[in-house]
């Protein structure tokens, strides 16, 4: 049994600090105690073609590696309520960085397998798991060293592992998404959900394609950098509105996709 957070994260919509969005429909929580490096970063300095600047949210980074960015508050709120349905049972991440979406998935009570290269880094295993004591949810996670999706199979095998809920955020190139889902399609339990970050980056989209393609039931979150949600079984995905603030149109290689929230 996991110890419990060390302060109650559930607080008032008025608490979020200027910039932040979380749609309406969701209860706000904040571990922002829990990451103290953690500060709004400047999109313009970053050179990645799919950064979506345009989008009037806050863009989180590391005061210590500010090229790379977070999920917005409305992304990890996302995925936060997305895994309450799983309370107990097990997940898979691909890709956490310095473990903020890691915090929100295991404040949700999943038993979380998590797999990123980055992880043999000791600043960021220190970083990451400093975050996660913080929070109480450090004997949930199981932390990885390497890459999907040859480590993936090495869990299923191994450990005897299938998962309910999975969250990709890695390689975002080439065929990596693909291969990421593909394999994480092969280890789902029947009622399973998988989410991705990044859609705004084409080939993240392929790797969404490649469920519906495989019968899986997909839909689009309007974010700031765009989330995919590909579900079967008895699950459902999480009701979402789209900030009315974003102007920015939907990319064109998102047309034909369902966008939660719009009609």
């Amino acid at each position: 049994m996991s110890t419990p957070a060390k302060l109650n994260p559930v607080v008032d919509r008025a608490q979020l600090p200027r910039g932040d969005y979380v749609s309406p429909n969701l209860s706000v929580v904040r571990l922002d105690y829990a990451f103290p490096n953690m500060r709004v970063g400047d999109t313009r300095n970053n050179p990645w073609p799919y950064l979506r600047r345009g989008i009037p949210h806050n863009w989180y980074v590391d005061r210590r590696d500010p090229g790379c960015g977070f999920l917005s508050r409305d992304e990890a709120h996302i995925i936060y309520h997305s895994a309450l349905q799983f309370r107990e049972r097990r997940a898979l991440e691909i890709g956490c960085w310095l473990g903020w979406s890691t915090a929100h998935l295991t404040l949700a009570q999943v038993q979380l397998d998590v797999i990123d290269p980055m992880l043999a880094n000791p600043a960021v295993r220190d970083s990451l798991t400093s975050s996660l004591a913080a929070i109480g949810v450090l004997d949930r996670v199981n932390l990885v060293c390497g890459r999907s999706p040859q480590k993936v199979d090495e869990l299923a095998s191994i450990l005897q592992r299938r998962w309910s809920l999975v969250f990709i955020d890695g390689d975002h190139e080439g065929t990596a998404p693909v291969q990421d889902a593909a394999v994480c399609s092969r280890y789902a339990e029947a009622d399973a959900m998988i989410l991705f970050h990044d859609l705004a980056a084409p080939a993240v989209l392929e790797g969404l394609n490649y469920l519906r393609s495989n019968g899986w039931q997909t839909m689009v979150y309007e974010t700031m950098q765009i989330m995919g949600v590909a579900w079967r079984g008895t699950v459902q995905p999480i009701a979402h509105q789209p900030d009315p603030a974003i102007q920015e149109p939907l990319p064109d290689h998102l047309q034909g996709y369902y966008v939660a929230g719009r009609a």
